[in-house]
């Protein structure tokens, strides 16, 4: 009988393999998309934290050891800042940082990294 035959078949057609391959293709792309969206999304926020950290260091050396002396700005590299103990688990980062005040004020304007001081 023919029917008897559909009925007792093992194994899967060409088509059903390919469907499924399609699938899971798809949702692995889907997940690797996820992931990458999430590990960038972390990796700024962490950048952020680490600069806010920095900047704070920052702040907190140029106004306590008075660097700037006359001037309106203090430069200190990031490796100082770990030195001096204002940071702690920094590499060796030479970017340097500079805090800028109003002189009239002595209030602190800005904070950024620089390339030279």
């Amino acid at each position: 009988m023919p029917g008897d035959n559909m009925m007792n078949r093992k194994g899967f057609t060409l088509v059903e393999l390919l469907v499924s391959f399609v699938i899971i293709g798809l949702l692995f792309v889907l997940v690797v998309h996820l992931v990458r969206g999430t590990f960038a999304t972390t990796m700024t926020q962490y950048d952020n934290i680490t600069d806010n950290m920095i900047f704070d260091a920052a702040k907190s050396y140029a106004l306590e050891t008075n660097a700037f002396g006359n001037s309106e700005y203090a430069c200190v590299t990031v490796k100082e800042l770990s030195e001096y103990g204002y940071l702690v688990n920094v590499s060796d980062d030479r970017r340097i940082v500079k805090v800028t005040r109003n002189n009239i004020t002595k209030v602190i304007e800005e904070i950024k990294y620089t390339d030279e001081c």
